[in-house]
Formats: structure tokens, sequence, C-alpha cells
């Protein structure tokens, strides 16, 4: 109660404090946003895929781009777990609009048409579902480059044309955009470019089921998690990105923690008037650290609520992703080293001695 009342009663000096934290939260919020979106720009492709596990070649060091396995595994692994089986190959090549001569970033994700591996589609219709001879699902950020359902892409190498079959959100992998084709589409295309080209896959996906029974000689059982921290630059962009995201909230807190103590320091003579007349320690921590809650939650719900409501707004090619989960563990981050930061308060209370402040002779 005292700390609302107090609150109330230096509405203006306490406004602007929490107009600090709150754009201190939101920078954070928001640099933790370009952090998950920059991450997931490298590893979205392979994070949406409904496998828990990956048979790679052993050779491969759980990369999965470097992996080669036989089309005879296929059946081997299927002879050995009960879950669900479905192959797929990774290729980064370019791709032509018809009668355009601009080359288009892209990864194929060659799967199984209705396979647990293809992806919804936001506009048009799935693989499965498509009757063209080559259909292709494309990722959103290509609708930006002018590509509407059901016009012809070329691939840029062999010039085999695709026929847009549908639209996907968020599929991309080590900064580019994806496209889905069959295998069947994938086998035409290496064939075209290697004549000698045998059929082999990456990876072959396992949807669920029991793995720990399964030995294939020169293979192994990778989990996705796995999968994803060895994608090229993933583990060393997102550690470094994260950890300037840690240090902003941890300076952000310790600069509320200043503040606290500079109004503590300024307030040394009522908080001595309140010892003196039998107001403990106890009483005055939980009013110290109740208008510091209050500060943080607040400043923390209404940057949370800038940083998503800025997000809707932002262009889709930037590149921001922010969880509920993860915008809620960095605000309970900072309201719990805010009050860690006021403990400096507290200890700069419990030193107060009531009859030298009363008296006039503290500095």
């Amino acid at each position: 109660m005292l700390a609302w009342k107090e609150l109330f009663y230096g509405k203006k000096k306490y406004l602007l404090i929490e107009l600090l934290i709150t754009l201190l939260i939101f920078m954070v919020l928001f640099l933790s946003g370009l952090a998950e979106g920059l991450g997931r720009a490298v590893v979205a492709g392979i994070d949406n895929l409904d496998a828990a596990y990956f048979l790679l070649s052993d050779s491969a060091e759980d990369i999965i781009t470097v992996s080669n396995v036989s089309a005879d595994t296929y059946g081997q692994l299927s002879s050995q777990t009960d879950g669900e089986l479905a192959a797929l190959d990774i290729q980064r090549m370019y791709l032509c609009r018809q009668n355009d001569d601009e080359k288009l970033n892209i990864v194929y994700f060659a799967i199984e048409p209705g396979s647990f591996l293809e992806p919804k589609t936001i506009e048009g219709v799935s693989l499965s579902e498509s009757d063209a001879e080559n259909p292709i699902l494309l990722d959103d950020d290509f609708m930006l480059e002018g590509i509407k359902v059901g016009d012809t892409v070329l691939d840029s190498s062999t010039d085999i044309a695709f026929t847009v079959a549908g639209f996907v959100k968020d599929e991309m992998y080590g900064h580019v955009s994806i496209g889905f084709i069959s295998i069947d589409t994938y086998t035409k295309l290496r064939t075209e470019l290697n004549p000698m080209y045998q059929q082999e896959y990456h990876a072959i996906a396992i949807k669920d089921g029991n793995v720990d029974g399964v030995q294939i000689e020169d293979a192994q059982i990778v989990s996705k998690a796995d999968i994803i921290q060895n994608v090229p630059s993933y583990t060393a962009e997102h550690m470094t990105i994260t950890m300037i995201v840690w240090v902003l909230i941890i300076v952000s807190a310790a600069i509320i923690g200043i503040f606290y103590y500079i109004l503590t320091l300024q307030k040394r003579r009522q908080f001595g008037v309140m010892k003196a007349i039998g107001v403990g320690m106890g009483r005055l921590s939980g009013i110290v650290i109740g208008q510091v809650c209050i500060i943080a939650v607040c400043g923390a719900v209404i940057a949370g609520l800038l940083t998503f409501g800025m997000a809707a707004a932002l262009p889709e090619t930037m590149p921001f992703y922010l969880k509920i989960g993860n915008a809620l563990l960095v605000m309970a981050a900072f309201i719990f080293i805010s009050i860690v930061s006021s403990l400096i308060s507290i200890w700069n209370i419990s030193k107060v001695d009531p009859i030298t402040v009363i008296g006039g002779t503290d500095e």
C-alpha cells in the first residue's frame, strides 16, 4: 500500500522512470525478435519438418547436407523401426521466371508428396494434389517477386520447368527461401546435371517410433535438435546475437538499479524518520521491492504490447520472429534482475542511522 501511495504521490518522477524502463524492455524485446528471426532464417525449413529423428551417414558429422544415404537403406530402416519414414534431399540452386534471366536463390527440399514432410500451403494446393508434371511449393517470399500460383518457373541450370502449385509460410534454410519438389522431380534435375546419377538421399526422416534398436552400417540416427545445431553458421550466429540480447538485459536492469539507488539517496531522511518511529527493515525492503516490481511489470507489459503491435506492422522481408514464450522469458528475466539490482538500495537503507539523518549531519 505504501509503495502505491508513494508512486502516486511522485507520479511525474516515476512516470519518467516508467517511460525509460518501457523503452529499455522494448529495445531488448525487439532485438530478441530480430535474433530469433535471423536464427529462423537459417533453420526454419528443418525446424518446421514434422520429424523427430533423421538417419544420416555416420561420416556426415550431423550435417544433413553432406550426408549420403543409399536408397537401399530406406528398406533396412523400415524393418528396424515402427516409425513413419520419408526421404529428404536438399540442394541449393537458382530459379528463373519464364522469359526472365534474373536468377533467384532457392534451396530445393525434395520430399515424397503427401508425406509428413510436406508443409501446409497458405495459397494454392499441395504437391500431392497438383496434377502438374513438375509441381513446386514456394516460400511466400517469392510472392514478393511477383510470382503467382500457376506460374511457370525454370531451374536455371537445367531449364526444367516447374509449375507453382502453391505457397508455404516461413520456410527458409541458410537465409535462402525453400522450394519443395517431389523426389521424382529432383531425380530428373540431378540426372540432367549428371547422367550417371544414382538415386540417394541426404537423409531419411523418422516421424515417431522407437529408434533405439536401429543398427545400419555406415549410418546413424540423429535428433532434429542436433541437426539444427549443426546447420552451418547457425550456432555461431545465434549464440552471438543471443549473448548481445542478454547483455542488454543485464545492462538495462543495472540502469534501473542505479536510478533506484539515486532515489534512495534522495530519500535517506524519510527512511531515517520511518526507522525512528519503529518501521522495520522488512517493511522498508518490501516498499522498495514493491515499487520496483510495479514499475518493472507495468513496463514489461507495455513494452510487450508495443513489440507485438510493431511486429504485426513490419514488412514481410524483415527477419522478425518472437514467440510469446520467449517474450515472457525475457520480461521475467528483466523483472528478476531489476529486483536483484534494487537490493543495493535496500543495503543503503539498512545503513541509514536515524539519529544522524534526522540531526541533519547526513551527507
